[in-house]
Parts: C-alpha cells; structure tokens; sequence
C-alpha cells in the first residue's frame, strides 16, 4: 500500500488564511491542494494512505477526527462537483457540435439561392455553423482532458484514507 506523507507545521497549513471559522466549515487552502496536486503528479501508484505529519506537541486527537472528517468531505464534494461539471460541459459541446453540423447543412442546402434575403441567410448561417462546431471541437480535443483531470485528482483524494502522524 502505497502512501503520501506532508509536513505541516500546524492544522492551520490545512485551511485558509483568512478563513477564521471552526474546522469543520473552512476552506481548505489553495496551498495545500498545491502541495497535494504536486505530490501526487509523478506518483504511479495508487494511493491508499494520506499522512500528515505534525510535530507531537502540537498534535490534538480531537481536532484530527474533525479535520478528517471535514477533509474527505471536501474532497467528496469537489469530486461530485467537477464529475457534474465534465458531464455537463460535454453534453453541451455535443449538443454544440451537433447543432453546428446542422448550421453548415442548412447553409449548404440554401447555396444555389439567388434572392437577397436567403443570401443574406447564408452570410449569418456560414460563419454561426463553423463557430458552433470549432467551439464544440475545441472543447472536446483541449478543455475536456483538464476537467477530468480535475475530476480524477478530487477522485483519488477522496479515497484515500487521511491520518495524522508524529514527525
């Protein structure tokens, strides 16, 4: 079982700065999902365990229970959010991409036209089918991969076990 270890020098390094409410509801901090993204990026194996290492005279079994709680929490929501958000972000691109394919053949159907006001169809129509579609492709070829990774990295913490240590 493979497992990954941080240095904090209190429980606060977990939170936000300028977050004063009690562990249960603050905001993890940007920081801390830095550190955690940068830790798990080259790893190959899978994850089992978090530790968080603390010096001793710090540590507080009670805040611990708490901050756990509130961490897997955390990362529970953040994986739901981010699956939501891929899952609907790619129904729109195809819905986009579909919508597009549609555009260039009704413009292409209107193309032996000769009135002004279906020509003038065709000037809006042309352009509006290759946006939607380029958009649709942009989306799926480039930004779809960030979303799930965003969507994997809130995956994998959230099941990971999370503990505390002595350093």
């Amino acid at each position: 079982m493979a497992e990954l270890s941080l240095w904090l020098d209190y429980y606060d390094d977990i939170y936000s700065d300028f977050d004063s409410r009690h562990y249960l509801k603050r905001r993890i901090s940007e920081d801390f999902l830095f550190e955690l993204r940068n830790a798990l990026k080259y790893r190959k194996e899978r994850i089992h365990d978090l530790l968080l290492l603390l010096p001793q005279e710090r540590r507080n079994e009670q805040n611990e229970k708490m901050i756990v709680s509130s961490l897997k929490d955390f990362f529970n929501e953040q994986y739901y959010f981010n699956a939501e958000k891929c899952r609907r972000r790619l129904k729109r691109s195809i819905v986009w991409g579909i919508i597009g394919v549609l555009v260039i053949i009704s413009d292409s159907l209107l193309g032996g036209t000769t009135s002004l006001p279906l020509s003038s169809l065709r000037v809006i129509l042309e352009p509006a089918g290759w946006f939607l579609l380029w958009s649709s492709l942009d989306f799926l070829l480039y930004d779809l991969q960030d979303l799930k990774s965003e969507r994997e990295f809130f995956r994998e913490l959230a099941e990971m076990s999370v503990h505390f240590k002595s350093s």
